[in-house]
């Protein structure tokens, strides 16, 4: 039987997989002095919520004009994220930090800097996040808080902390690219191709953690507010992922309840992990989960407001993240 919730859940991804077919503004004030420790325990102290509140109330502003593939905001939002890689001292992915490609009529720009292997490792781990929304239609703004400024704003604090690691001489054991992908709402094609056009070998890449809404807490699956959904566990054939999940979780103290059944309906997870940019990936060969807080009643209408970012638990989810791909970069899945 399907739930009351499952019911809504399914009524917002029918109109999600329709809209897949389918001014400069000032710069944000400096961060504020935070103290960046280094020992293993305190690094998820890097992310805390004036930042995350900061980024996604930027990235949302109505002059980002709802971050329309080709639009003039999210040239904005594309400038913003590649001076925070700048500023993280992330090199380019690329010959420049920027790659254009055609997305149907529309201009897209993914965006990729890299932290390199502290030795010489060939290995990479993708870790994205769409930045792309839907823009603005039949004249209303349609902001993209969770979807998917949430979802940059955790990639940002996750690329910083490692920025932060490898000045102080503890680089990842592999390279680690993190890319904000466009047109994700032009049926994926950043992602297809980052993959195309990358310059890494596909066999080279481990796998690619996606993060695509991630902010609210407005789906549970169960009682439980304080949730993460990760799906694609599976395509790990060597690593038994839920089980290194679940280790993180209480080895770190983020105690988030993970779901790995999106709402216990198997076709409805096959339906949705399609829908979003982890599914290039796969296609490709590559293993690859995405982290998500799942589809709600704001999904896709102009209510995604930073209002609905519950910042406490976006920075758990954030700090599990961390550890995971932490994990991933000493270990071979």
């Amino acid at each position: 039987m399907i739930t009351t919730n499952l019911a809504k859940i399914l009524k917002y991804a029918a109109y999600a997989a329709k809209a897949l077919c389918i001014m400069a503004v000032p710069a944000l004030a400096a961060e504020p002095a935070h103290a960046q420790a280094l020992d293993d325990e305190n690094l998820g102290d890097i992310i805390y919520r004036a930042k995350l509140e900061r980024i996604i109330t930027y990235l949302s502003d109505s002059s980002m004009q709802g971050r329309a593939t080709g639009s003039k905001g999210i040239m904005e939002a594309g400038r913003y994220i590649t001076g925070e890689f700048k500023k993280y001292g992330l090199l380019p992915a690329g010959e420049t930090y920027t790659d254009g490609f055609m997305a149907g009529t529309a201009i897209g720009r993914n965006i990729a800097g890299m932290i390199q292997s502290r030795e010489g490792n060939d290995e990479y781990i993708i870790v994205t996040a769409h930045y792309d929304h839907i823009g603005i239609l039949d004249g209303k703004t349609f902001p993209g808080a969770d979807d998917n400024a949430s979802g940059i704003a955790a990639l940002l604090n996750i690329a910083e902390i490692f920025s932060a690691m490898d000045k102080a001489g503890k680089g990842p054991g592999k390279n680690i690219v993190f890319a904000a992908l466009d047109a994700k709402e032009l049926n994926m094609a950043g992602s297809a191709h980052f993959i195309k056009n990358s310059g890494i070998p596909a066999d080279k890449i481990i796998c690619n953690i996606n993060i695509d809404q991630i902010g609210s807490v407005l789906a549970p699956p169960h009682a439980d507010s304080n949730y993460v959904m990760v799906l694609g566990c599976e395509s790990f054939r060597k690593t038994d992922l839920k089980k290194v999940l679940s280790l993180l979780n209480n080895k770190y103290g983020t105690y988030l309840d993970i779901d790995h059944s999106f709402y216990g309906s198997r076709t409805f997870y096959k339906i949705f992990y399609r829908l979003s940019d982890q599914d290039n990936f796969t296609k490709a060969g590559i293993p690859a989960i995405l982290f998500t807080s799942g589809i709600h009643e704001r999904t896709y209408k102009t209510s995604d407001t930073p209002d609905i970012i519950s910042y406490p638990i976006l920075k758990r989810r954030t700090e599990l993240i961390f550890r995971l791909i932490q994990y991933l970069s000493e270990n071979r899945p």
